[in-house]
């Protein structure tokens, strides 16, 4: 076949061309990858609840750090007709002390064993009502922190340092760009309020299972959707439209500059093309060789690109602040299909001068 019998002959121009598509498919990678990973740090912990909707207090906005619930407003809405199973939860910011000696913050979130906001460990042991003293601590907190299940650590709040074991690993993630840790619900209302005084609130939200839930308002309270309480965590919106226009912008550039890059190597064998018809190649032959380079030297281009992508996501995963990078199966796929569709489009447009070559044209210019 002339296109690929042309590509094994030409290596180094070939080469480049496959150099540029990769470098260019890797850059639009990370961008997304970025994008990704930002929004896992967000809330992953908040997408892993074991909820189909979640109610705050109806006063905060929406906001887990401003929503405060009484034990009055937390049966209510367990009470709630179609409610199959509720879950109180706190959340506080507080901040823990690594093993070099640094101090940096966590999300620390109170729940009740065995209700459906307790989360599930993956090494350790769960807690029982007696671990007022227990964490169970996110896999990648552990690794940035340089501890293990069964350490200790210091952790401050309100002038005050308490100690804690960390009696379990868990893989819930980040929730409010802080490593997730889980505690006891009355651990967090001391941590929080300084005691479990009947006055103080009991909850931050209530997780909730059942149907038809989102939407819901009561006295002092509403219920949403997970979507929606992501979304509503404070910096969220800012940062997905930052990325948004990050993304796009690495699309419309890199298909650009691909797409471009092929329509000018397609100028440049108007010639050889001209030949081609002297010896009586009918275009569709003509446009379809291109075609096929353009097809072999995209995707060769992608399938270095997408496993060193891949590589640089585990690597920056093993740094102890590791970088917010993450990739799904669909940012693979999108990715490289709209590349190589771009290509293919650079190809098409320069279509019409193929059409118009000239044989005897081509020829003179060959002499």
């Amino acid at each position: 076949m002339i296109a690929l019998l042309e590509i094994r002959r030409r290596k180094v121009q070939f080469g480049l061309i496959a150099l540029v598509v990769t470098l260019i498919s890797y850059l639009v990678l990370m961008i997304n990858g970025l994008g990704v990973g930002l929004n896992l740090l967000a809330g992953s912990a908040l997408k892993s609840f074991d909820a189909d909707a979640i109610a705050y207090s109806r006063q905060s906005g929406l906001s887990v750090i401003r929503s405060e619930l009484g034990q009055q407003t937390t049966d209510a809405i367990a009470a709630n007709p179609g409610v199959r199973a509720a879950a109180s939860l706190g959340y506080v910011a507080a901040n823990y002390r690594r093993s070099d000696g640094s101090v940096k913050s966590a999300a620390f979130l109170g729940y009740d064993p065995g209700t459906i906001g307790e989360p599930p460990v993956v090494a350790g042991r769960r807690l029982t009502e007696a671990d007022a003293d227990g964490l169970l601590a996110d896999s990648r907190f552990l690794r940035a922190a340089g501890l293990d299940v069964g350490d200790e650590i210091d952790v401050t709040i309100r002038l005050e340092t308490r100690r804690f074991v960390i009696r379990g690993e868990i893989d819930e993630g980040a929730f409010f760009f802080q490593p997730a840790v889980y505690l006891l619900r009355s651990t967090w209302r001391e941590l929080k309020y300084g005691g479990a005084d009947p006055a103080t609130p009991v909850a931050s939200v209530v997780l909730l299972k059942g149907a038809n839930l989102p939407g819901r308002l009561g006295d002092g309270f509403e219920v949403v959707d997970k979507d929606t309480a992501f979304a509503s965590i404070e910096g969220v919106s800012g940062q997905q439209s930052t990325v948004t226009a990050l993304r796009a912008f690495g699309y419309v550039i890199g298909s650009l500059v691909i797409g471009v890059f092929f329509y000018v190597l397609t100028l440049q064998k108007l010639p050889q093309i001209g030949m081609l018809k002297a010896i009586g190649a009918s275009n569709t032959f003509v446009l379809r060789q291109l075609v096929i380079q353009v097809v072999v030297l995209s995707l060769v281009g992608l399938a270095v690109a997408v496993p060193l992508a891949a590589a640089t996501d585990r690597a920056l995963a093993r740094l102890p602040d590791s970088v917010p990078i993450a990739f799904t199966t669909g940012t693979f796929v999108t990715t490289s299909t709209l590349l190589v569709v771009t290509a293919l489009l650079g190809v098409l447009v320069s279509a019409r001068q193929v059409l118009k070559v000239d044989p005897l044209i081509a020829l003179g210019q060959q002499q």
